[in-house]
């Protein structure tokens, strides 16, 4: 048997390609919210895989996009700065018969020496004809991957091949964490989360970019009911009553959906009182984004 290796490995790549579906296949339960929107992620988010051989702590990274106000540019600058810490960057891509030419502007800007870099090419199942082999083959002729990797995380299809890989690469050392830690964010982060992704899911037009989810009461009863009051904040009173929606049927179905999904990530019942507060102007303000998205 050989010695353990651990390390940390950045996952990387445009707004909408799969990451955080990816991540969540790896560690077999959901701790990363997903959409079909972009930028869904914010922080950047540890996720740590455990085996008998090999502990990977993948930094979930927010989707590369061109930067629109504060609020995006500071999810960009997040994205960036995983790369100064990590001993393997795992990039994903669709399989779009081509190099991307966002990534291939990013490339040429990436800094030296770069750790090595692997391709997954995600969502196979969406491929038309060749495009799968002329993604593998023009990503491959840019010599920026190491390896190369199609996948489809919906369906758990190369997930084992693409964590054997990683490992592959990673220095031998001892774990980084305990082992039975999946996480580096606390119960709390994790529940503001889940109920900004429904919000995400749920809404339309700018409502998702303008959202943020503070905790405001976390306590859990005699009976064994954990007990949350959630605030939901957004940019201006319009953005509201959307949220709120006709009789309150929009907030009642947020606080359903999200409450299982706590449920789930507790193993215990959940009272969920979810409010909505406005801050505005919040997305363009420093100080606002760095209170209502700094966590933990």
């Amino acid at each position: 048997m050989g010695s353990f290796k651990a390390g940390l490995v950045g996952v990387l790549g445009q707004t909408n390609v799969g990451k955080s579906t990816f991540l969540n296949a790896v560690m077999g339960e959901k701790l990363v919210i997903t959409s079909d929107k972009p930028q869904t992620t914010r922080n950047r988010i540890r996720c740590v895989y455990t085996d008998a051989d090999a502990q990977i702590v993948f930094v979930d990274t927010p989707g590369l996009h061109v930067p629109q106000n504060l609020l995006s540019r500071r999810i960009l600058r997040e994205a960036f700065r995983a790369l100064r810490e990590v001993d393997v960057i795992v990039y994903m891509v669709e399989p779009w018969g081509k190099v991307a030419d966002y990534d291939r502007h990013l490339f040429d800007r990436l800094p030296e020496p770069l750790p090595p870099m692997i391709l997954l090419v995600n969502k196979v199942d969406t491929a038309k004809g060749n495009a799968l082999e002329e993604t593998l083959l023009a990503y491959d002729a840019t010599g920026k991957f190491v390896e190369l990797i199609p996948i489809c995380a919906t369906q758990g299809l190369g997930i084992a091949d693409a964590v054997h890989t990683i490992i592959s690469y990673l220095p031998e050392r001892p774990p980084l964490f305990p082992p039975e830690m999946k996480t580096d964010r606390s119960e709390e982060f994790l529940i503001s989360e889940m109920i900004r992704e429904k919000v995400v899911q749920l809404t339309y037009q700018e409502i998702p970019y303008s959202t943020a989810v503070r905790i405001k009461w976390l306590h859990e009863r005699d009976d064994g009911v954990h007990e949350i009051k959630a605030e939901i904040v957004v940019d201006r009173d319009s953005q509201k009553g959307i949220i709120i929606g006709k009789g309150g049927s929009l907030i009642k179905k947020i606080g359903t959906q999200a409450r299982l999904d706590i449920e789930r990530l507790l193993g215990k019942h959940v009272f969920l009182d979810l409010r909505v507060g406005v801050r505005k102007g919040w997305t363009h303000d420093a100080a606002e984004i760095e209170r209502l998205t700094k966590r933990d």
